[in-house]
């Protein structure tokens, strides 16, 4: 009968979910995979090899099958980037600014996500001036209300 030891414990990670970098970075990581798994998906379906195209009554001759391929490969690759690049971005701000916005207000209601909807709409819309931010923002934390009302929240 010995006390259980600590290296048979599995780790204490719930200050992942206490601590808002760690709110952010699960966001961040979850939002990259999602993305990343979006843009193979679309880009496998808009990089599907068009029929055969006919001009003039004559077959018009295709790459050959090695080099569709490899540009098809090289343009979903492309386009999961992108993916993963925007819905990490989208979900890591958005937790993590969240997670600062109840624990500055001290609640978890829907004004939680409509702030934060708002502040990553703003991040989105940054590089194109404040108005198109302002906009971004009303935009954003718009959305934010309607997916917690939807969710039940």
């Amino acid at each position: 009968s010995h006390p259980p030891s600590s290296d048979h414990l599995p780790p204490d990670l719930s200050y992942i979910s206490t601590h808002c970098g760690g709110r952010a970075l699960v966001g961040l990581v979850g939002g990259g995979v999602m993305g990343l798994g979006m843009g193979v998906f679309l880009g496998a379906m808009s990089d599907m090899t068009p029929p055969v195209t006919v001009y003039r009554g004559k077959e018009v001759p295709q790459a050959p099958v090695k080099e569709q391929a490899a540009a098809v490969l090289r343009q979903t690759g492309e386009k999961s980037l992108y993916w993963m690049r925007n819905f990490a971005f989208i979900t890591g701000v958005f937790g993590g600014s969240e997670c600062v916005v109840e624990k500055i207000r001290g609640r978890n209601d829907v004004w939680n996500s409509t702030i934060s909807g708002c502040v990553t709409g703003a991040a989105i819309q940054a590089k194109q001036g404040p108005q198109a931010a302002a906009m971004g923002c009303v935009g954003f934390a718009a959305f934010s209300v309607v997916i917690d009302k939807i969710m039940g929240h």
